[in-house]
C-alpha cells in the first residue's frame, strides 16, 4: 500500500511522552448508519476521556483506508477498535494489524480493544505479542489470537456498556415478533422471509432505544451480532442465524446456554417456538451479561502505567 511507503520513515524512531499524551484512534465505526456501532465509539470514548491526560487527536473512520502519517507520527499511543474488523484478511483487516506492526517497531503502545478475530494471514506469527492492551469479544477470538502471540482479555463488546443503556426509549410496539436484520455475508440471505412480524433493525434507533423496545416484545429474530446482544440485554428470547464471522456463534458458545443459531432457513420456526417455552433461558443471559464486564477507564490508565484517580 501506498500508505506505508509515507510510514516507513517514522517506524523505528520511538518516542517518549509527557501529559498529555495524544491518541491515534483507528477503526471509528461511527461512520456507519448503525445503532451497535455508535455505542460502541461512545464507550470507547468515554474510557479514554476518564484517563488522566489523554487526548484523541487524530482519528481513522471505518473505510477509510489511509493513515495520516503527520498524525500518527504525533501520536504518543495507538488505540485500535477492533470492532467486527479483523478477519478473513479483509482489507481493512490487514490495514490494522499493518498499523499494529507499524507502531511496535516505532515503539508506540498499541491498545487493539473490542477485537475479533478470525482467520487472517499476515507475514509476523507475533503480531500480537507485545501489546499494551487486548480485549476481545469471545473466546474464540482469544484463542486465535493466542495463536498470533497475543495475550487477550476476554470482555463483553463495548455496545453492553451500562453507563449508556438507562435511558432507552421504546419504540411502539405493534406486533410481539420483532424483526431484524442481517448481514449482507451472513450464511442466510433472507433468513425470515415469510415470518409476520415488525421490523427492528440496527438502523432503527439508538441501539439503547433498541434495547427497550425488545423489552417489550415476545421475540427476537435477528442475524446481527449487536441485534443478538440488544435482546440478550433486554432478556427477550430470540433466535439467531450466524452472521460473516463466528461472533454470534462464539458468543453464545461462551454463555453456555442452549440458545438456538438456525444454519436453514427450515429451523427457524422450530427454534422460535423452543425459544418462547424456555424463557428463562433469556433471563439467565440477561443474568450473565450483568456479571461481565466491559473496557473501562481504568483498564486502559493501568495498560498506560497511569494513576487512575
Amino acid at each position: 500500500m501506498q500508505l506505508w511507503s509515507s510510514l516507513a520513515k517514522v517506524a523505528g524512531q520511538g518516542r517518549g511522552w509527557a501529559e498529555p499524551m495524544q491518541i491515534y484512534f483507528f477503526n471509528d465505526t461511527r461512520s456507519a448508519r448503525h445503532a451497535g456501532c455508535h455505542a460502541v465509539c461512545r464507550s470507547l470514548d468515554a474510557a479514554l476521556a476518564g484517563v488522566p491526560g489523554l487526548t484523541v487527536t487524530t482519528r481513522q473512520m471505518t473505510g477509510e483506508f489511509f493513515v495520516d502519517p503527520a498524525g500518527f507520527e504525533a501520536a504518543d499511543v495507538i488505540f485500535i477498535n477492533g470492532e467486527g474488523t479483523i478477519h478473513h484478511s479483509a482489507k481493512g483487516a490487514l490495514l490494522l494489524l499493518e498499523v499494529i506492526q507499524t507502531a511496535k517497531e516505532a515503539g508506540k503502545p498499541v491498545l487493539l480493544v473490542n477485537a475479533l478475530f478470525q482467520q487472517y494471514e499476515v507475514p509476523y506469527p507475533d503480531i500480537l505479542a507485545d501489546l499494551a492492551l487486548l480485549t476481545v469479544r469471545e473466546p474464540r477470538s482469544a484463542a486465535f489470537a493466542r495463536r498470533f502471540g497475543g495475550q487477550p482479555v476476554v470482555l463483553l463488546d463495548a455496545a453492553a456498556d451500562p453507563r449508556f443503556l438507562g435511558g432507552g426509549r421504546p419504540l411502539p410496539v405493534h406486533h410481539p415478533v420483532m424483526i431484524g436484520g442481517a448481514h449482507r455475508a451472513g450464511l442466510l440471505t433472507d433468513s425470515f422471509a415469510g415470518i409476520e412480524g415488525q421490523k427492528l433493525t440496527m438502523h432503527s434507533a439508538r441501539f439503547e432505544d433498541i434495547v427497550a423496545t425488545l423489552q417489550q416484545a415476545d421475540i427476537y429474530l435477528t442475524a446481527q451480532h449487536h441485534g443478538v446482544y440488544a435482546a440478550a440485554l433486554a432478556g427477550c428470547p430470540f433466535i439467531a442465524t450466524p452472521s460473516n464471522s463466528h461472533k454470534i456463534e462464539s458468543f453464545i458458545d461462551w454463555t453456555g446456554l442452549p440458545i438456538p443459531i438456525c444454519l436453514k432457513r427450515a429451523e427457524v420456526e422450530p427454534a422460535m417456538r423452543f425459544a418462547m417455552a424456555n424463557r428463562s433461558i433469556f433471563t439467565e443471559l440477561q443474568d450473565f451479561m450483568r456479571s461481565q464486564r466491559v473496557l473501562d477507564s481504568a483498564m486502559i490508565a493501568e495498560a498506560l502505567g497511569i494513576t487512575h484517580p
